[in-house]
């Protein structure tokens, strides 16, 4: 694991990245979409952060118990993500029951949060080739939502797929194709596209009856 010294403080390099790629999603999604994300991101992020960090005490009890200023430096790891992921799924598919706009923003923000990550921590890790490659698909992902997603001619669901196809390619340069991370992409892909098609459904359904 890498690491960036702020000031006094050495910080793991993928906690640096998880928030400033989530900052740079919120910013983007205003361009490419047009407007803000709901107060849904916010709460997604927050309890992704929350239970990642600190289910390191429930899967290091005893060592927690030895020195409680562990958690400062430690998170819950694999199982940790795992659970995160679990409880982030639950609740955007909750959510979008009482958040209209969820469906529509949830998988460019996901795609726009992980391509930024992405590129901010091989760039922290001096990963330049891979960094460009993700740089240069988030410029892409981009321009092609923002120029393609209100023509309805173009089935957003399955560019948003094919973006999301090629940055998994992208990350299989460097990991194995099954690793948790791709799978953590490709879960998020699938739940929140699927999200997004039965929004457009439920739209066309609704222009038809008018």
């Amino acid at each position: 694991m890498s690491y960036v010294p702020i000031f006094h403080l050495t910080v793991p390099a993928v906690w640096v990245a998880v928030l400033l790629g989530a900052l740079a999603a919120s910013l983007m999604m205003r361009f490419v979409l047009g407007d803000k994300p709901g107060e849904w991101y916010g709460n997604a992020i927050t309890l992704y952060i929350l239970i990642w960090k600190f289910s390191y005490i429930l899967f290091n009890f005893d060592y927690f118990l030895d020195m409680p200023l562990s958690i400062l430096y430690f998170n819950g790891g694999l199982n940790g993500h795992l659970l995160g992921l679990a409880f982030v799924t639950g609740y955007l598919v909750l959510a979008q029951k009482k958040q209209a706009g969820l469906a529509r923003q949830a998988p460019v923000a996901w795609l726009l949060f992980f391509l930024s990550y992405q590129t901010i921590l091989q760039s922290l890790e001096n990963n330049w080739v891979e960094a460009a490659l993700h740089g240069s698909l988030l410029a892409v992902s981009i321009l092609a939502i923002r120029l393609l997603v209100k023509r309805a001619d173009v089935p957003t669901g399955l560019m948003l797929f094919l973006l999301f196809a090629l940055e998994l390619l992208i990350s299989s340069l460097s990991a194995p194709l099954l690793s948790w991370q791709n799978a953590t992409v490709l879960l998020l892909a699938a739940v929140t596209i699927a999200m997004y098609n039965r929004f457009e459904k439920k739209r066309q359904i609704n222009r038809a009856g008018t």
